[in-house]
């Protein structure tokens, strides 16, 4: 489900997009999926994208749910993922989704353990190369610095940075109100 003024760069970040939900992607008004995004999405998968935001060159794994809000710019090499195949599985579980794809002609790895969702609220920035995995939360307005890995949740408003990613920088002032918004938008479409 694709909203108005939306920009998809390239139908080739979608070769791997398997959902078979109803919708499976839905994105915002005057968003846009731009240099080389990928979506990796299982049969059950569904990831949503708000208004206004950016998915630039951001890779989506997703065997459940990924939310990422409005007015959101996810940099380049960004990878969120909502099951990882790391330290909640065995050696004989990976191999036997290895096995699996290997028999499935689309070659999807099945999940290996639960999925647990990601959230990303709106007015995040996510800088390159950054790692988001299961189960995390992003608040409003925060940012992750480049190259960290999110292996928790993010408060609203906080800056953080490394891996594992902490609060570096403290948190910033909340004037990303909807009032501020309207405001921005109103002065933006006023005819001069």
């Amino acid at each position: 489900m694709v909203g108005d003024d939306v920009y998809l760069d390239s139908s080739y970040g979608f070769a791997a997009f398997n959902s078979e939900r109803d919708p499976g992607f839905v994105v915002g008004d005057a968003s846009g999926v731009y240099d080389r995004a990928t979506l990796v999405v299982g049969p059950s998968g569904r990831v949503t994208v708000g208004p206004f935001t950016v998915l630039n060159g951001t890779y989506v794994i997703c065997d459940d749910r990924v939310d990422i809000g409005g007015h959101c710019l996810l940099s380049w090499g960004v990878v969120i993922t909502d099951n990882w195949h790391g330290e909640h599985s065995s050696p004989e579980m990976r191999r036997d989704a290895l096995a699996a794809a290997a028999r499935d002609p689309l070659r999807h790895p099945p999940s290996v353990g639960a999925p647990r969702p990601v959230v990303i609220e709106d007015n995040v920035w996510i800088g390159f190369d950054a790692v988001i995995l299961p189960g995390v939360t992003l608040g409003r307005g925060c940012i992750v610095g480049c190259r960290s890995v999110v292996r928790k949740d993010v408060p609203p408003y906080a800056v953080v940075g490394g891996d594992p990613a902490a609060i570096i920088r403290g948190y910033l002032d909340r004037d990303d109100t909807d009032e501020a918004r309207a405001h921005a938008m109103e002065n933006l479409i006023r005819p001069r």
